[in-house]
C-alpha cells in the first residue's frame, strides 16, 4: 500500500519533533499519524535509503554528565589545513567541523570528560596539527537548540527553550552502558529497543525505563535527525552578533523567536574575534540568509555582525559519549 499524500511530511514533522519511549514507538507514532505501524516502519526505511533520515536517537546533554564542551576556533594556513583537518577529525567526540569564511577559518565542536580535560586536549590537537593554538567558545547562555525543519515550507518549528542548568548524572559502568546503547541508532522494526538492550544484555523495558527518568536532562530529546540539505535547505550561515553584555539577553531572546534560527547562544569572545551572540539561521541560498541576517539586525538593533557560511564540511555526526575509542585516543597520547 502506497503511503497517502502529505504522509511523508507528516512523519518528518513528527520524528524531529521526538518518537516516544515505549516498546513500540513506532506504533504510537502511527497512531498518532492514523495510519499503519507498517506503513511508518516503511516510509522511515525509504527516508533512511533516500539519505533524509539521518537517524533516531538520543541526544544527550554533556553538561549534566559531566562533560566539558564547546565551539572551538582556529586560525589554520592554507599549507596545513588537510593535514589540520586529518588530526580533529581523528578525536572521536568531534562532532562538527568546517571551513568558513573568515580569519578564524576552521570551526569545530568537541567535547570532553573532566580526566582529560578541553584546554589540555586542544594543546594535544594543535600541537598533532602543528598550528599555533585552537580557542574554545564555551557557551554562556542557551536562548534556542534544536532543528525541527518543515519539510513543506523550510522553517524551523522547534520552540523556543531558556536554558536552565542540568542535575548532574552519577554515570556507573551500568549508567554508560545505557546511555551508549540509546546513543546508537534506534532500528527500524516493531520492538526496537529490545535489539538495543540486547547489545549490553539488558531488557528492553529496563533501557525503556532508564531512558524516561533522564529524558529532559541527561537525555535532552530522543529524535530523528535529518539530512536537510535533502529537503531543500541547502544553506546556513553563522550569524555572530557583537553584542553588549547588557543587551545579550534581549537580543537572544528576540534571534530565538526567528523561524529560520536554529540554534541561539551566548559564547565568551576571543581575541580578533568580538563577537558574543551566535545564531544559526537558515535559508536555501547564501543570498537568503544574508537578507534574513540584514532583517534580523533591525529587530534586534544590534548593526555589528558577521556572517560566516561553510565553505567545506568536514565532519558532521550526533555527539557520543562514553566512548572507549576516546578513552584510546587520549592514553596513547598522555600516557
Amino acid at each position: 500500500m502506497s503511503a497517502p499524500e502529505g504522509f511523508r511530511a507528516d512523519l518528518i514533522r513528527t520524528v524531529q519533533a521526538g518518537v516516544p519511549l515505549t516498546q513500540r514507538p513506532f506504533q504510537a507514532l502511527a497512531e498518532k499519524l492514523g495510519q499503519s505501524e507498517r506503513m511508518v516502519i516503511d516510509e522511515l526505511g525509504a527516508l533512511s535509503s533516500e539519505k533524509i533520515l539521518r537517524e533516531i536517537s538520543a541526544v544527550l546533554e554533556g553538561s549534566a554528565l559531566g562533560y566539558d564542551s564547546a565551539l572551538v576556533a582556529g586560525s589554520v594556513p592554507e599549507d596545513r589545513l588537510q593535514a589540520t583537518v586529518e588530526a580533529i577529525n581523528a578525536h572521536p567526540t568531534v562532532s562538527h567541523n568546517y571551513l568558513r569564511n573568515h580569519h578564524y577559518n576552521l570551526w569545530f565542536t568537541i567535547a570532553v570528560p573532566p580526566r582529560m580535560g578541553l584546554e589540555r586536549t586542544l594543546e594535544l590537537l594543535a600541537e598533532e596539527a602543528s598550528v599555533e593554538a585552537f580557542h574554545p567558545l564555551r557557551r554562556t547562555h542557551t536562548f534556542k537548540i534544536g532543528v525541527n525543519f518543515d519539510p513543506v515550507s523550510m522553517k524551523n518549528n522547534t520552540e523556543v527553550s531558556v536554558s536552565s542548568p542540568m542535575a548532574p548524572v552519577d554515570v556507573g559502568e551500568r549508567e554508560a552502558r545505557f546511555f551508549r546503547a540509546l546513543q546508537t541508532p534506534l532500528p527500524l522494526t516493531e520492538r526496537p529497543f529490545d535489539a538495543l538492550a540486547g547489545q549490553i544484555d539488558a531488557a528492553g523495558s529496563e533501557l525503556i525505563a532508564f531512558a524516561n527518568d533522564h529524558l529532559g536532562n541527561a537525555i535532552r530529546r530522543y529524535v530523528g535527525t535529518l539530512r536537510h540539505r535533502k529537503l531543500g535547505v541547502r544553506e546556513n550561515g553563522m550569524v555572530v552578533w557583537r553584542a553588549a553584555s547588557e543587551e545579550i539577553g534581549a537580543a537572544g531572546d528576540r534571534l530565538a523567536r526567528a523561524p529560520e534560527v536554529s540554534h541561539c547562544y551566548a559564547r565568551n569572545g576571543i581575541e580578533g574575534f568580538p563577537y558574543t551572540l551566535y545564531s544559526m539561521v537558515h535559508g536555501p541560498t547564501r543570498e537568503s540568509c544574508q537578507a534574513l541576517a540584514r532583517d534580523l539586525s533591525r529587530e534586534v538593533g544590534i548593526d555589528d555582525y558577521a556572517v560566516l557560511f561553510s565553505e567545506r564540511e568536514f565532519k558532521k555526526q550526533r555527539l557520543r559519549y562514553f566512548l572507549p575509542e576516546l578513552d584510546r585516543w587520549w592514553d596513547e597520547r598522555v600516557s
